[in-house]
């Protein structure tokens, strides 16, 4: 490896307890503390709570799994410089008993990741798509939570400001680890240029960066790459934001269709506030069949997926007459089987599509494997957009373990702040143990009205109210 590896993959070494040196020698301990923001300025106060921690500005605090990773990754690190057009996504700060350093970190755009010493020192690549764990906060919403969205609410228009690249660029490799598991491909890499692309979004109806939004990606089989009029009613109700690309049809290079899509989770990601764990892909005939590629390979990114009259499948389907639709894509590693075994796959069809037999078989064989699969079929579909209210319906049961969890936690965060609120009332806190248990809130249902109020009560955000206690979520 040529060169010294920067000081934040010095520290990491030193937890596996593999040589360290430089002038940022940590090989006594591992940091007292890693964390990622997005000033350069070191942060001030870190607390024990993600919520709180991101409305100061600080976008994560890497534990000891993200510094291991960060570590055996590190191995591969090689020396580069930093090109022109690669952003500065945040800063990563090393600190250890009164030792400090920061590195700047980006992503270029063939998907390699860069940690740069601060001012003026080396620059180190690692790939991007291994970091991921790392780069996410970074990658996600960096901006306000006023009243301004940043675009048109409820209606379809050009995506604000430039794309962004996904950390995950499928080149050679790439396409090879993640749609063919590892073996060789003749799918060509992605030759997708991102400044030429255009997204539409739409913002649901009461968008407010306040609460985390879902995302649906939608998968075009034409030209348009304009969410259709049909999900508004579902996506509105969900509280979900919809993008699509322009120009990503069925005659697009398929690689290129998996591309724009992963670089639409990340420039929606980084523009509104969006929950990871609803992103959700949907798609018609052939963009339905990209749909189920999306999300059976990168599982670490949708959570779940809406395949509309076209999905595709890891074995060979067959057609009960002798005849076979080859797979689509090769069933994923474990470790991504793994992730997929917790997102739910509605397939809508009905017997008057000429893909209903297809399907219909796929999802037998996806429910055979243990995924959670469900074939949502109506007698009067054939090859077209469901209604508005079966795609609700469909969409509704992908988004229910989700809802229904966070309407779980959200009750009972309100429990919790009720119990403050009696114990304390409704005064800022000035004591370890009300600091402690307003963090619990915060952890409990994140971005919740409780988790809001607890933020007031610590002193992270102005308190706006003195209410009493209400018990609502």
């Amino acid at each position: 490896m040529p060169g010294a590896l920067p000081a934040i993959l010095l520290t990491v070494l030193a937890l596996l307890g593999g040589p360290a040196p430089g002038p940022f020698d940590l090989r006594a301990g591992p940091a007292d503390r890693v964390v990622l923001s997005w000033s350069a300025a070191p942060p001030g106060a870190v607390l024990e709570s993600p919520m709180a921690n991101r409305l100061l500005g600080v976008a994560a605090v890497l534990g000891a799994a993200e510094l291991r990773q960060l570590a055996v990754l590190s191995r591969r690190a090689t020396e580069v410089g930093w090109p022109a057009e690669t952003e500065v996504l945040g800063h990563a700060h090393v600190s250890r008993a009164e030792q400090h350093a920061s590195y700047r970190v980006g992503v270029t755009p063939d998907g390699l990741a860069l940690f740069a010493t601060v001012p003026d020192g080396p620059v180190f690549a690692l790939d991007a798509d291994g970091c991921g764990a790392i780069l996410a906060p970074l990658l996600g919403y960096d901006g306000g939570f006023g009243a301004e969205a940043g675009a048109a609410v409820g209606e379809v228009t050009q995506f604000p400001g430039d794309p962004r690249v996904s950390r995950i660029v499928l080149d050679e490799a790439t396409v090879r680890d993640r749609l063919n598991a590892g073996r060789p491909t003749e799918l060509p890499p992605t030759d997708r240029y991102l400044p030429d692309e255009q997204l539409f979004i739409r913002l649901p109806a009461g968008y407010t960066a306040r609460r985390p939004a879902g995302l649906i990606v939608w998968i075009d089989p034409t030209e348009s790459g304009r969410p259709p009029e049909a999900f508004t009613p579902g996506a509105d109700a969900m509280n979900l934001v919809m993008i699509g690309a322009a120009d990503a049809g069925n005659p697009r290079l398929a690689t290129d269709r998996y591309q724009l899509a992963l670089d639409a989770v990340a420039s929606a990601s980084r523009r509104f506030h969006i929950d990871p764990a609803r992103v959700y892909v949907t798609g018609v005939s052939g963009g339905g069949r990209i749909s189920s590629g999306l999300v059976a390979c990168f599982p670490d990114i949708f959570t779940g997926a809406v395949p509309i009259v076209g999905l595709n499948c890891y074995a060979h389907v067959p057609l009960g007459d002798g005849r076979f639709v080859p797979l689509g894509f090769r069933k994923p590693d474990a470790k991504r089987w793994k992730l997929l075994r917790e997102h739910r796959i509605a397939a809508v069809s009905g017997p008057l599509d000429f893909n209903y037999r297809e399907m219909t078989n796929a999802v037998r064989i996806y429910q055979r494997d243990g995924l959670p699969a469900r074939l949502f079929e109506y007698e009067d579909m054939a090859h077209t957009l469901p209604t508005p209210e079966r795609f609700t319906e469909a969409l509704g049961w992908v988004d229910e373990p989700v809802a229904l969890a966070g309407a779980a936690a959200g009750a009972e965060a309100g429990e919790q702040l009720d119990a403050y609120l009696a114990r304390f009332g409704g005064l800022p806190a000035t004591t370890d143990v009300q600091r402690r248990l307003l963090e619990r809130i915060t952890t409990t249902a994140p971005w919740s009205d409780a988790a809001w109020r607890a933020c007031e009560l610590l002193g992270v955000v102005p308190q706006e109210t003195e209410a009493a206690p209400t018990g609502t979520p």
